[in-house]
């Protein structure tokens, strides 16, 4: 069972989300936003295996909890998702998440199978 941190301003999308994972088999804990996400990953004392986040967020986006998190957590890893946002479709979106160090990238809209497959494969890899 993996500890998997769910980041997604889109209340319904992430509690969805969190409900297919849990039925899954995962420890999932959900939060609204990159600033609580990085609150709970400092806090917390048990590390998360994975986080799943969205790019386009108020506040902090994605691509600004990925440089924040991977210069102080280099190895957790992060599957970066994304419907498109302030005039970013979500294909560059996502090939900017990649540089930043997202070991992997989805679309949103997706199939629920699709991200089960996702989850499982990042978290077979070693991390870096």
């Amino acid at each position: 069972m993996a500890r998997i941190l769910i980041i997604d301003d889109d209340e319904p999308f992430r509690v969805h989300l969190g409900v297919l994972l849990r039925n899954a088999g995962h420890m999932v804990l959900e939060v609204e936003c990159a600033i609580h996400a990085l609150d709970k990953i400092t806090l917390d004392p048990s590390p998360f295996d994975l986080l799943i986040t969205d790019i386009f967020m108020p506040q902090m986006d994605g691509f600004e909890l990925l440089s924040t998190l991977l210069r102080h957590h280099p190895r957790i890893r992060v599957i970066a998702m994304s419907g498109g946002g302030t005039g970013m479709t979500p294909h560059l979106a996502l090939n900017v998440a990649r540089k930043l160090g997202a070991d992997a990238l989805i679309s949103k809209p997706f199939q629920p199978g699709e991200v089960i497959r996702m989850v499982e494969r990042a978290l077979q890899t070693t991390p870096t």
